[in-house]
Parts: structure tokens; C-alpha cells; sequence
């Protein structure tokens, strides 16, 4: 129980510094645990994906004007109703997804034990014993949308076995399988905004040399405003990309 009461003080705070490791303003060591905690806590690192952005515009932030009211842009509201419409589809289609499934797995358990019940019936009549045994039919699990991407590798060592696209209601995610990146070497991922033609962290990751590895990056970036899929090394480089 303390194990864990500390594992969740430790979260907490680590997430506490997600804002200043965006920033740049940690000392190294300090940045490098926020870091190590980022790569394996999903909840953070989707936090980091949503605070990321806002620091490349806190440098173009100009303290002349901090006197003047805010204009927020003549499209906010047409945005936010489309936004709000697309929840409220998205959101239809999953309950209506779910009242089939449970309607479903009713009959089928009725016929179940309706089938269960006629073999007792008959092992009564001839005198005889049955020994049965009725299954109700195993429910296929929810197709997960995966638009599958063909991504350009800048470097001969990585391989990528798979990497496809996952929509989501709060933006979308690369699903990624291959080898090669440089062992302990970290690599980040980013969405293009198509509006905008900016870059949108989607996360990162450590490389694991030979060994396989699997990674699921996220942003905040919807499917349809991302034209860009772009990984990059320590330095910058590109070492994957697609247009999307």
C-alpha cells in the first residue's frame, strides 16, 4: 500500500513539471526523470501532447500588447459548433454501437438456454442421460478503424514492419511496429496541421536497436486536420515521414 501511495505522490508531481519541461526550465536531471516518465505513462504523455504546443507560441507572445483585450478569431464560433457537432455524432454512433451489442448478446443468450433446456426435455423422454453442454456464441471484439500509412525511412538500419493511422473522438494516433532505431536514443513524433502548417508533438520514444518494438503515439490533432506523419531524431533529422 505505501509502494503504491508513493508511486502516486511521485506521478503527481512528476506531472506537476510537465509545464516547465515543456518550457525548457528544469535542470538537466530533473528534465531527464520527467522525461523517462513520460515515455512510459500514457496519461502524461498525453497531457505533454496538449501543453507542448502552447510553448512555441508563448515565444511569439509580444509583452507590448499585454494591455490590449484579446480578439478571439471571427471563425471561434463556427469552430466550436462544428467541434461540438462532431462530439455529438461521434458519441450517437458509439451508443448505438452498444444498445445493438447488448440487444445481440440477449437473443443469442436466450437461444442459449432455450437449446439447453430442449436437451433436457428430450434425455427425459427416451429415459436416457445426456450430457450437454450449450455455448453461447463468442462476441467478435469492436473493430478498431487502421488506415494504414507507408512511411519513407531516412535511415538504412530501421525497418518498419507496420504503422497505421487510429482516428479517435480527441484526435488521432500512430500504431507503429519496426526495429532499428538507435538503442537508448530518443525519438519524437509529430502531426502536421494542415491548417496551419505547424508541426504537433505526438509524443516519444527511446530506441531498442534490434529488438522490435511497439509504439503507439498520440496527439490532440485530429484525423482530418493532420496532413503529416514526421518522426525526428536527438538532432532533428528526420528519420520518418508520410504524407497522410
Amino acid at each position: 500500500m505505501n509502494g503504491s501511495i508513493g508511486r502516486n505522490a511521485e506521478h503527481r508531481r512528476l506531472r506537476e513539471l510537465l509545464g516547465s519541461h515543456a518550457l525548457g526550465h528544469l535542470p538537466p536531471a530533473e528534465d531527464a526523470r520527467v522525461r523517462a516518465h513520460v515515455d512510459g505513462c500514457a496519461a502524461c504523455r498525453a497531457d505533454l501532447a496538449e501543453i507542448e504546443p502552447l510553448a512555441g507560441l508563448l515565444a511569439g507572445v509580444d509583452v507590448r500588447h499585454f494591455d490590449e483585450p484579446a480578439s478571439p478569431p471571427s471563425d471561434l464560433g463556427a469552430l466550436i459548433r462544428a467541434q461540438v457537432a462532431d462530439e455529438r455524432s461521434s458519441q450517437e454512433d458509439d451508443d448505438l454501437a452498444l444498445r445493438r451489442e447488448h440487444r445481440r448478446r440477449r437473443a443469442s443468450t436466450r437461444a442459449g438456454l432455450g437449446i439447453a433446456a430442449a436437451a433436457v426435455v428430450v434425455a427425459a423422454l427416451v429415459g436416457g442421460i445426456a450430457v450437454g453442454r450449450s455455448t453461447v456464441p463468442e462476441v467478435a471484439a469492436p473493430v478498431i478503424p487502421f488506415e494504414p500509412v507507408a512511411l519513407t525511412v531516412g535511415s538504412e538500419a530501421i525497418e518498419i514492419e507496420t504503422a497505421g493511422l487510429v482516428p479517435h473522438t480527441w484526435g488521432v494516433e500512430l500504431r507503429m511496429t519496426g526495429s532499428g532505431f538507435t538503442q537508448g536514443a530518443r525519438f519524437k513524433a509529430y502531426f502536421r496541421n494542415s491548417r496551419t502548417g505547424r508541426l504537433q508533438t505526438a509524443g516519444a520514444f527511446v530506441g531498442t536497436g534490434s529488438d522490435s518494438m511497439v509504439c503507439n503515439l498520440q496527439s490532440a490533432l485530429m484525423r482530418n486536420e493532420a496532413s503529416e506523419v514526421v518522426v525526428k531524431d536527438a538532432s532533428g533529422a528526420v528519420v520518418l515521414a508520410a504524407n497522410i
